[in-house]
């Protein structure tokens, strides 16, 4: 009665003429119920020198006279996972005492009367022998499942590979679960269940099936679903110990192209953004990612929110820390929205072409202009660049410019500077007189309530713009003074 996976179970045992052995209990499952060893022993709590799934052998000479004694034998190898006990006949009993069969029957424990001419160690004997032969067998099948698997690192999926010939070489379901509870990979008949709940108990009997499941680190659990107890039992756990150091290495892999394809998406956008002459080459670059420009694209650039300090969440959801959180930020938003898209850093901040709409909650992001060619990105890069700077918290788009961010939009920053740098310069080595004149500019050049944002008099900062004027030789009540320094302030390097 050997199973095809060439376990031991109790029917082998009950089969073997030679011993004569006649089960007396058990219910419907007994026979299939997995022999892992045998022990003569006749001591109190004799399951402290017994193993699950073993069968006990005494000729009951503690249990003579106490039918306590009887029934809490039964109670304890039934609740310690023994396989049987098997008790000598014409030795101490002439017959297995009614009081240990009837608290066996009800528990449905199999119980085994051996014949006087069965010395117990035939038993052990044969039990060792047919295991012997059994984990040889096994032995052999693992290396096959193993080397089975190895080779399954070389396809495309190798994970879903895996899976799919484990639960096929286990004849069994295979189920591999993330840390949430969620399935990521089935093949197989599995239950219907959910056994997120379950898997911590490493094995254990559901509506019928039996589960044996292995952690895989931190990440989740690789279950196998059997409905034979054997199958679990022999092959099953140490199949799936075999898969899990495998499974992890495809989660590396993973990461691996991960990383490689995040560096090669980083580079393609940072020489999109510093624009090329092969234009041409770099469009067909960007299409293998999936950016055909067939809708028009956006460069984002995301900033830390002000007012923020250190890493994690800022006031307001804004997302502080370095350009590299921001962009695995942008990343993610891109990929659940289904968005094309490029990821880079340039210092602290986040860059993004996007080909379609992203919603960018609690972030602090400057939006660039619809472009449909890959040689206008760095238009909408400086829009961006633009944007971010004006934008206190939330996104600041093209559309949304005001007249003076508009023009300072259309002007390459090569063409504008040398002018700004030139006004400004008086001011930026007096840093004091810089900071009134935008505070003062900020407030709608309110004297009053500049001084009390900057915690000064307000002669104090009559005083500096006074000197403001004196250094700039014009005056700050002029029209054409101010339009000229809001447009140096709000400049690219202003």
């Amino acid at each position: 009665m050997q199973t095809a996976t060439s376990a031991l179970v109790l029917g082998d045992l009950v089969a073997q003429e030679d011993l004569g052995l006649t089960l007396l209990s058990g219910g419907a499952g007994a026979l299939d119920r997995e022999v892992a060893g045998a022990h003569s022993i006749d001591v109190e709590e004799p399951s402290r020198f017994l193993e699950r799934h073993w069968i006990m052998l005494t000729a009951g000479l503690r249990l003579k006279g106490s039918v306590a004694a009887q029934k809490a034998l039964v109670r304890e190898l039934d609740e310690g996972g023994m396989a049987a006990l098997g008790i000598g006949i014409d030795l101490v009993f002439k017959r297995v005492p009614s009081a240990l069969l009837d608290e066996a029957r009800e528990r449905s424990f199999p119980v085994l009367a051996v014949p006087l001419g069965t010395p117990f160690r035939d038993i052990v004997g044969f039990i060792n022998r047919s295991l012997l032969s059994s984990d040889l067998h096994t032995y052999q099948r693992l290396n096959a499942i193993q080397r089975h698997l190895v080779d399954a690192l070389q396809e495309p999926r190798p994970r879903e590979v895996m899976v799919e010939r484990l639960a096929r070489m286990l004849d069994a379901g295979v189920l591999i679960l993330g840390a949430d509870g969620r399935v990521e990979a089935a093949s197989g008949p599995v239950p219907d269940a959910d056994l997120a709940a379950r898997v911590e108990e490493r094995e254990f009997e559901h509506e019928g099936w039996h589960v044996v499941s292995v952690p895989i680190g931190e990440t989740g659990w690789l279950a196998v679903a059997s409905r034979g107890r054997v199958l679990a039992a022999r092959l099953a756990r140490p199949a799936a110990q075999a898969a899990v150091p495998l499974l992890a290495a495809t989660e590396r892999l993973g990461d691996l192209a991960r990383d490689q394809e995040r560096a090669i998406r980083s580079a393609l956008l940072d020489e999109a953004l510093e624009g090329t002459r092969d234009v041409r080459a770099l469009a067909a670059r960007a299409g293998s990612f999936g950016l055909d420009f067939t809708t028009a694209a956006r460069v984002v650039v995301v900033g830390e929110t002000r007012g923020s300090a250190g890493g994690g969440v800022a006031a307001g959801g804004g997302v502080a820390g370095g350009g590299g959180a921001r962009a695995d930020l942008l990343e993610r938003a891109a990929a659940d929205a289904g968005v094309a898209h490029l990821v880079t850093t340039r210092g602290d901040r986040a860059v993004a072409l996007l080909q379609g709409a992203v919603a960018l909650p609690g972030l602090r992001a400057g939006i660039g202009r619809p472009v449909c060619d890959v040689a206008d990105v760095p238009r909408s890069f400086r829009d961006a660049l633009l944007a971010v700077e004006r934008v206190t918290d939330g996104q600041l788009a093209y559309e949304d410019f005001d007249l003076a961010t508009l023009l300072l939009a259309e002007v390459a920053p090569e063409h504008i500077r040398p002018r700004v740098e030139e006004l400004l310069a008086p001011l930026k080595a007096n840093p004091p007189l810089l900071e009134a004149l935008v505070e003062y500019f900020a407030r709608d050049m309110d004297v009053n309530a500049t001084a009390e944002a900057m915690h000064v008099h307000p002669n104090t900062l009559r005083y500096r713009l006074g000197r403001v004027e004196k250094l700039l030789g014009r005056s700050l009540r002029q029209p054409a003074t101010i339009a000229e320094l809001t447009l140096a302030l709000h400049a690219p390097g202003g």
